[in-house]
């Protein structure tokens, strides 16, 4: 039997609850043993043509005995780079585990075996309630300053103004200039708070996906000799061709972007020390705000960093990382723990405080954003930092 169809096979056993210990042993060797990538990608092809099946709750210390397993493989062979710190944590497995979990239904029973580890006893009443991950939703504020709040509203046209129809659908929200307008310019925000994330065409056609704790700024209709936004935040843009009018990104206080037609990731917090602009394609020219003596010109799979010591430009940008959130995920190639945090923060509309002295640890890996927050934290206690859950959404993280 060949070795992808051996895989499927052990996964049918580990869904139908069959697996013996003897053939989780096999599937942890032959997840270990893969240096190719092959077996991860026949996994993941498994994952993908397999649906959901409801499970009873199941017993998270031994799953998390069976995840320690499947982890065994974070130990990366080759000669590792030598530094005193900051510590280093893999979780590619563990992005391969928590796949599984999602796929058999988070507190699901991965297979039954005789000898099962109990757990502990918890107290009912003593663990505060998981957070569940973010969701889509927003805030819109007119241009009267009235605000709708999109989470409960209904499709449908929800509002017209100067002519453009702005209609709530299952993706996100739709601008449809109409024939009638006046000439004035109105301006419309979207905002999303902490644990939302939402899409939006605007009236040029052009689609703009925001991260949590963002806001985007634009006219009902582009009038003029340009098409200009203003982003607070993290978005992602497919901006629509008009060469006799150049699409304008304003970041106030940090970058200003020029384009055409292109597509592109900005990463502008304020609670970040620098921005990024990452090109996924066309061509973007980008300037920090009030210098246009220094501009730079991307080409795709470059990323610009923005901050007050300047800009810096590589060539050869990760841009699987700088997209994943748009894509469903977490990715942590490279990233320390603050800053793994802040996007936690952001997602699980947590607060975040720090404990005793907590290790600098960097992290590898990508996670599911479809996570309940206790699922991540367990992945995460791997790296010698652990995590106290408290009420009104207070993570509590603690060495």
């Amino acid at each position: 039997m060949e070795q992808n169809d051996r895989l499927a096979y052990l996964l049918e056993r580990l869904a139908a609850h069959t697996a013996t210990r003897e053939e989780l042993d096999e599937l942890t060797r032959l997840v270990d043993q893969d240096e190719s990538g092959i077996s991860m990608d026949a996994v993941e092809s498994w994952l993908e043509e397999n649906q959901p099946q409801p499970r009873p709750a199941f017993d998270r210390q031994h799953w998390m005995q069976v995840a320690d397993q499947i982890l065994r493989s974070d130990k990366l062979s080759g000669d590792p780079v030598i530094k005193p710190a900051p510590r280093v944590h893999y979780l590619h497995r563990w992005g391969w585990a928590a796949a599984v979990v999602v796929l058999f239904g988070l507190g699901a029973w991965l297979f039954s075996l005789d000898h099962q580890v109990k757990p502990d006893a918890i107290v009912a009443g003593n663990t505060p309630p998981d957070v569940e991950p973010g969701k889509n939703g927003a805030i819109l504020t007119l241009a009267d300053g009235s605000e709708m709040v999109l989470d409960s509203a209904g499709n449908g046209i929800i509002t017209r103004q100067n002519g453009t129809a702005v209609a709530l659908k299952s993706d996100g929200l739709q601008y449809t200039p109409g024939e009638h307008n006046t000439g004035e310019i109105l301006y419309n925000t979207i905002s999303t708070s902490k644990g939302r994330q939402f899409k939006v065409v605007l009236p040029d056609g052009s689609k703009v996906w925001l991260n949590a704790a963002s806001t985007l700024k634009f006219p009902v209709t582009f009038e003029g000799k340009e098409r200009g936004v203003e982003l607070s935040g993290e978005a992602y843009f497919e901006v629509a061709k008009n060469a006799e009018q150049p699409f304008k990104l304003k970041v106030p206080g940090k970058i200003d972007i020029e384009v055409l037609g292109t597509v592109f990731n900005v990463n502008a917090y304020t609670n970040e020390k620098n921005s990024y602009t990452t090109l996924v394609e066309g061509s973007v020219r980008i300037s920090h705000t009030g210098k246009t003596d220094s501009r730079i010109v991307l080409k795709p799979g470059e990323q610009l960093q923005a901050g007050d010591a300047g800009m810096a430009l590589t060539q050869k940008a990760n841009v699987d990382k700088a997209v994943a959130w748009k894509n469903g995920l977490f990715n942590f190639e490279g990233v320390g723990l603050r800053e793994m945090m802040r996007q936690l923060e952001r997602w699980y509309n947590l607060e975040v405080v720090y404990e005793g002295n907590v290790p600098d640890v960097v992290f590898f890996g990508e996670m599911s954003r479809t996570l309940k927050l206790s699922d991540v934290l367990s992945g995460l206690e791997r790296s010698e930092v652990h995590f106290r859950l408290e009420e009104g959404h207070r993570l509590v993280v603690m060495p």
